[in-house]
């Protein structure tokens, strides 16, 4: 057994035994080429959304993804898999679906939108007790009280109040994925549109993304919490 794969085996474990889950938590890496990927990842058989393929991998599957396979083109330019489509980052997208009261303030928001900037060849997607790999973002879809937990977790160490950053635009994409590896941190989100059609999370559900620098914080804090 790789040790990636025992960390994250315990990572998962406590994760479950102090959080309500309900589904899988998620690990995910961006690979520069398919030199990069672990034994035993099949390129994923379909065309999806990037939150999608966060979804399939949180119900069991493990497979990576390359731009060919990524659907929403907003979201795989999230993730650094390709530029962010213009009329995305410009805001006229986002204005054209009634998001914004005029063209100034969706460009005003669309500059704020977590994305990743270098490019990558691809990303690998696995439930996080299965992966051999070390994960550059980890995803926890939960119901707020699952959301609770981990904040107390991280102010456990810190002290200090935690500042999510979302806008109900590009959740598991830009909030859970590109904010925690940009910033190195942890993020909270509740969701968009995309995610909760295509992605089938839950009403009730929100999605916390842990950075690769803040994990074993989140972990002993989880572990160290009454």
């Amino acid at each position: 057994m790789s040790s990636d794969l025992e960390k994250n085996q315990k990572y998962a474990e406590v994760i479950a035994s102090k959080v309500k889950l309900t589904c899988k938590p998620v690990a995910m890496k961006l690979i520069n080429g398919e030199d990069e990927l672990p034994e035993g990842y099949e390129l994923i058989g379909e065309k999806v959304r990037h939150c999608e393929m966060v979804r399939k991998a949180s119900l069991g599957e493990k497979f990576y993804s390359t731009i060919e396979e990524q659907m929403c083109l907003g979201g795989a330019g999230a993730i650094g898999l390709r530029d962010m489509p213009e009329k995305l980052a410009n805001g006229e997208k986002y204005l054209s679906l009634g998001r914004f009261k005029d063209l100034e303030t969706a460009k005003s928001l669309t500059a704020k939108l977590s994305i990743v900037k270098d490019r990558y060849w691809g990303m690998i997607y696995a439930p996080l007790d299965e992966a051999d790999f070390k994960a550059d973002v980890i995803q926890v879809i939960t119901e707020p009280v699952g959301g609770m937990k981990l904040a107390q977790s991280i102010v456990y160490a810190t002290g200090d109040k935690i500042n999510p950053s979302f806008a109900g635009i590009q959740s598991l994409c830009g909030d859970a994925f590109a904010n925690p590896y940009i910033e190195g941190g942890v993020n909270f989100t509740l969701g968009c549109d995309g995610s909760r059609k295509a992605a089938d999370i839950k009403d009730n559900e929100m999605t916390i993304g842990i950075s690769a620098e803040k994990i074993d914080e989140v972990i002993s804090g989880l572990e160290s919490m009454a």
